[in-house]
Parts: C-alpha cells; sequence; structure tokens
C-alpha cells in the first residue's frame, strides 16, 4: 500500500469535519473520492499533505507515518497536491510559476528535463511560457498547475476538483492527460470530485464520503450501474428512491 489513510477524525476549532476516515491507494492506482459539497474531501486531502493535523488516526505513506510532518516535507516525501481553484501566482508567467514546483528538488540535470517534459506534456503552457499566469484561461491554470506539481517529482499526486468551473469539453482535456500520466509515467492519482458519473469512468477504485464519514468503498467496476453510489451521496436508503433521483 503507498498510501493509508487509518481512521482519522479532523477537528475545525471543535466541530468535526471528518470522523474515522479511512482511504488507501496502491502504487499506480486512480482512486477518486466523491461527495456533495461539506462532505470533507478537501479536508481529506489537506490531512494528507500536512496542512490540517489529525487529532486520532494515522496517515503513512510508503509505509512511514506522515501525519504531523510540515506540508514542505510531505512533498518531498512524494506527495504533491494540486488544490482547488487553481491557485497560481498571477503576476509570475507560466515558466516562473512552473519553476516553483522545482523549489524543494536539488538535482538540477534532471530538474530540466522534467521541466521540457512537462511542455511537452502541455504545449499551450510552452507557447505561453513568458505570458503572465493570470491571463490564462481557466483550463489553462489547471495544466499549469498539474504541471507545476508534476515538478516536484512526485510519487503520488493528489487533486481536488480538477473539472472545478471548467467547460466539459476542457475536463475531458484534463482528465486525458492525467489517465495519461497514470498509464506512461505510472504515477498515482488521488482524485476529489463532485460528479460520480466523471469518477466511475476513470477510477480504480471508489470512496463516498458524506457529513465527514465514508459511506461506501469499491471498486469501480462494480460500481458501474451508480444505484449504490447515489444511495451513499444522497443518503437513500432503498434503490428506488436512489433511481429517482435526477442529479447525479
Amino acid at each position: 500500500m503507498l498510501l493509508n489513510v487509518e481512521n482519522i477524525t479532523v477537528h475545525y476549532s471543535r466541530l468535526p469535519a471528518l470522523r474515522d476516515v479511512s482511504v488507501s491507494v496502491d502504487e499506480g492506482e486512480i482512486v477518486c473520492v466523491v461527495g456533495p459539497n461539506g462532505a470533507g474531501k478537501s479536508t481529506t486531502l489537506l490531512a494528507i499533505s500536512g496542512v490540517l493535523n489529525p487529532t486520532s488516526g494515522d496517515i503513512t505513506f510508503d509505509g512511514k507515518k506522515i501525519n504531523g510532518m510540515a506540508p514542505e516535507m510531505v512533498a518531498r516525501a512524494g506527495i504533491s497536491q494540486v488544490p482547488e481553484g487553481r491557485h497560481v501566482f498571477t503576476t509570475l508567467n507560466v515558466e516562473e510559476n512552473l519553476r516553483i514546483g522545482t523549489s524543494i528538488r536539488s538535482d538540477r540535470s534532471e530538474i530540466e528535463k522534467d521541466f521540457k517534459h512537462v511542455l511537452e506534456i502541455f504545449p499551450v503552457l510552452a507557447e505561453r511560457r513568458r505570458q503572465a499566469a493570470g491571463k490564462l484561461s481557466g483550463g489553462e491554470q489547471q495544466m499549469l498547475v498539474i504541471g507545476r506539481a508534476l515538478l516536484t517529482n512526485p510519487r503520488i499526486m493528489t487533486i481536488d476538483e480538477p473539472s472545478l468551473g471548467l467547460a466539459p469539453n476542457l475536463v475531458d482535456r484534463v482528465y486525458e492527460t492525467l489517465i495519461d500520466l497514470r498509464n506512461d509515467r505510472g504515477l498515482t492519482l488521488l482524485i476529489v470530485e463532485q460528479s460520480s458519473e466523471r469518477a466511475l469512468k476513470v477510477a480504480d477504485r471508489l470512496y463516498v464520503l458524506r457529513s465527514g464519514q465514508m459511506q461506501l468503498e469499491g471498486n469501480a467496476a462494480d460500481l458501474q450501474d451508480g444505484v449504490k453510489v447515489r444511495q451513499a451521496y444522497f443518503g437513500f436508503e432503498d434503490d428506488a428512491a436512489a433511481e429517482d433521483e435526477a442529479v447525479f
């Protein structure tokens, strides 16, 4: 098991945001965590990246406990997070934004190889490398933050809502790129996604989180009809109610 989150509880002040949540990711997998707004999906990723410290439970990466480690040390260990909302440095140009991702590395010759490879993966970034990042479209900014995360040389990338605010054709492009990164580079991916339908298309395994608690875990291939996922997502107790629900 590459990443194992075991029974973590996370509080915001006195209020529990997560209660006994467990998630595991094997090397080379694409695992998606889905759930409605406020379910605790982003909190889970923030706990993994070291921004939030669980009040109980353990997080291990490659067999080593990482909860309590500073975010920079978590990144150095090989976990890179792409946060929700495409956080780019708007006044810096594209290349400067990308090179921020190399700041935790010292292998200069490999950095340049990886930098060229990122520009090959995202040719639009190569075309606009001298342009201010704030002038990129939403889809281009998403490519930029993924490219920046790749330049940390991660073993696993956690991505928070990659489809947020993007047109459907751009969402397709982003997900095609992520799947290619897994297939071509063996990159492990843990993706938070609000759309259960899209998650089922790309994931090897799926978790459903609601109200800070894990409701369902399973192989995506076994959940393709969507009924159990809708039950867990919306809190229905019978198949007929889940099948009648139009929003998914």
